[in-house]
């Protein structure tokens, strides 16, 4: 199996969502230290419900991919239902297997994203625990 599939490499090469100017609300980086990996993620709402959304970072193709494809999902959603997503949403969005050792890569966005809005609501952050990796 190629884990590098032709639509994480093309939303790599090609990203919609990377470094676009909003007026964001929510800001939240987090990093993959077992390789690297950094993203900024950032978040416009309108009340509970996200309107836009922009990333910025540098890390692997499934990463940059993830951070990417990961905008087209949560606009629209509100707040809430993005704190509801499971490390199998994201992975069923990426439309390829992820191996135990890419996992961290291909969730750093989701990470970045309910941590930046648990922040924003005063509540605790999560970790890799939470999505059943150390």
């Amino acid at each position: 199996m190629d884990i590098y599939a032709q639509n994480i490499l093309d939303r790599y090469k090609n990203p919609f969502h990377k470094d676009k100017k909003i007026h964001e609300t929510i800001s939240h980086k987090e990093a993959n230290h077992s390789c690297g990996d950094i993203v900024t993620v950032k978040l416009s709402e309108d009340g509970m419900k996200i309107i836009d959304y922009s990333y910025a970072g540098n890390g692997c193709a499934i990463s940059m991919a993830a951070s990417d494809m990961i905008g087209d999902l949560i606009i629209n959603m509100t707040t809430d239902q993005i704190l509801e997503l499971s490390k199998d949403d994201l992975f069923e969005l990426l439309g390829i297997e992820i191996s135990l050792r890419r996992s961290k890569c291909a969730l750093l966005s989701l990470l970045a994203l309910q941590n930046g809005i648990l922040i924003s609501l005063d509540k605790p952050t999560r970790n890799w625990t939470y999505y059943h990796l150390s």
